[in-house]
């Protein structure tokens, strides 16, 4: 699915938290929420006040997204709590972080044009292989970075993987896919 220059990309989140990704990815796009999924209670109240009436899918793991609404950007803050430096480092397949599974079920299942996935650059010693072994078995090709807070000016260095997913057959001839959604 592609979007007119002229529509807003409609955004689609999971493992939302408090939306501080989702927020960046409307700012930066011009888009609006559709609809995220968190089951968090307290990142769920924040949620509700960023975003008024747009719907929670709840837990991504009991989610029909055959039955969702097809969105043109997917967000992904998926747990880090096995992967970061501060956890057990069990890695991607812990018990909370293994919830990336679930995400890769919902993107085939929704073929989104964008999936942005934020998570700890940890990620790369705890993952980041099976993301994207996982993508690219999905047709995606990614391109990813890493940020400390402290690049952009924040008083604590907080290292951040970003990971940015796009269908690796380009549309229009060759034309970059991200090139649809940029306002």
């Amino acid at each position: 699915m592609s979007v007119a220059h002229t529509t807003a990309p409609r955004i689609g989140s999971f493992c939302t938290g408090y939306g501080g990704l989702d927020m960046a990815v409307e700012l930066v796009l011009g888009g609006r929420l559709a609809w995220y999924a968190e089951v968090d209670r307290h990142a769920r109240a924040v949620l509700a006040h960023h975003w008024p009436g747009v719907r929670n899918l709840g837990d991504i793991r009991a989610v029909d997204w055959t039955r969702v609404e097809p969105v043109d950007v997917v967000t992904v803050g998926f747990p880090c709590q096995d992967i970061s430096n501060a956890g057990k480092r069990a890695g991607i397949t812990g018990v909370h972080s293994s919830l990336w599974t679930s995400v890769a079920d919902a993107v085939r299942a929704l073929r989104p044009p964008l999936v942005f996935v934020e998570n700890v650059a940890a990620l790369l010693r705890r993952g980041f292989d099976v993301v994207e072994a996982d993508l690219a078995a999905l047709g995606y090709d990614t391109s990813w970075t890493c940020l400390r807070a402290s690049d952009i000016g924040a008083p604590h260095r907080r290292d951040r993987l970003f990971l940015l997913a796009t269908p690796a057959d380009k549309v229009g001839g060759g034309a970059d896919v991200a090139d649809t959604v940029r306002p």
